[in-house]
């Protein structure tokens, strides 16, 4: 028997207002997904989606996580994910950056994202001490597994 075959969703948390806090945590990601997949698609949806599904990685400060879930529930995530506008109780919507088949894919996708976004943002910081700060912080892919 083969092993499932799981799917990667890259994303990005997109606030509409700035001004709010937008506090990330993989447990937030998975509960605000899970319901509204139940929502529009009832339980034969949660039931396609639940094995299998985990939110893999989440970054406070470039707003991306990496979405895990089965080949066979793909589309009711990735279908699911334009339509959501409340993260928490925070007005926000979730701009799809990649899906691909292995994790190894989707690391290397967004690595090339986040060096995109450090670009742009270190041009903004004036001390050596704070652009290293950025650096840390964005560039650490910290995945449990």
């Amino acid at each position: 028997q083969t092993p499932p075959q799981n799917r990667y969703i890259a994303v990005q948390i997109v606030p509409y207002n700035q001004t709010n806090a937008l506090r990330l945590s993989d447990q937030a990601l998975s509960k605000c997904l899970l319901q509204n997949v139940e929502k529009l698609y009832g339980a034969y949806g949660l039931g396609m989606i639940e094995q299998g599904f985990r939110v893999k990685y989440c970054n406070e400060r470039t707003k991306i996580a990496i979405i895990r879930c089965l080949h066979r529930g793909q589309r009711f995530v990735s279908s699911i994910l334009p339509l959501i506008t409340l993260i928490g109780d925070v007005r926000a919507k979730f701009r799809t950056l990649y899906i691909g088949a292995t994790i190894i894919q989707c690391n290397k996708f967004i690595i090339r994202h986040q060096k995109q976004f450090l670009d742009k943002a270190m041009g903004q910081l004036s001390s050596a001490k704070e652009r290293q700060d950025l650096f840390r912080r964005v560039m650490e892919l910290d995945m449990d597994s």
